[in-house]
């Protein structure tokens, strides 16, 4: 029950069945006993049944709770796995949420991969004229790229977010200096 409660936690507040199992190691049948203990301690709400079932975590301090009892390796060990499954079986919600990914791939510590789906957020946040929500995504890529080794490749990857924070920022605030009283 703990490692699942734990595992949940890494995916969010609230997370899915479909996700879950496909992370977990455990058989259907043990994932199922775990998760029905903890809707009935309840520590998590169940919509739905299995394998169409969503639980959200009955407080933010619960998940707090479980998300702190892992070591911090372990925690980027899930972070890293949630996001490859993501990416591989859920292309559709990677599309329409590039963002979940890009967390994920910044707590599992991969910040080439981080910095890569910060930009698709922040490319998304613009075409939906989201554009303070672009804003933060964009300025949270550059935060990542710090992390990597100077080069080409680097460059690149910064510039592109430049360049789509300018889009973003002009959108929201105008392309016009602030005026002088």
């Amino acid at each position: 029950m703990k490692e699942v409660a734990q595992t949940g936690a890494c995916i969010g507040r609230e997370f899915s069945y479909e996700l879950l199992a496909a992370i977990s190691p455990m058989s259907e049948r043990i994932l199922d006993e775990a998760l029905k203990q903890l809707v009935l301690s309840q520590l998590v709400y169940q919509q739905g049944a299995a394998p169409q079932a969503t639980y959200t975590f009955k407080h933010a301090l619960v998940q707090d709770a479980a998300y702190g009892s892992l070591l911090k390796s372990r925690r980027q060990v899930l972070h890293q796995n949630i996001a490859e499954v993501l990416e591989r079986r859920f292309p559709e919600r990677v599309a329409n949420e590039p963002e979940v990914v890009a967390h994920h791939y910044t707590e599992a510590g991969l910040d080439e991969q981080a910095t890569d789906f910060w930009l698709k957020a922040g490319q998304r946040g613009i075409e939906r004229f989201a554009n303070a929500e672009a804003i933060a995504h964009l300025n949270r890529g550059l935060k990542t790229l710090e992390a990597l080794p100077a080069g080409k490749e680097r460059d690149q990857r910064e510039l592109l977010l430049q360049i789509n924070l300018g889009t973003a920022l002009g959108a929201l605030k105008g392309y016009s200096p602030p005026r002088s009283r």
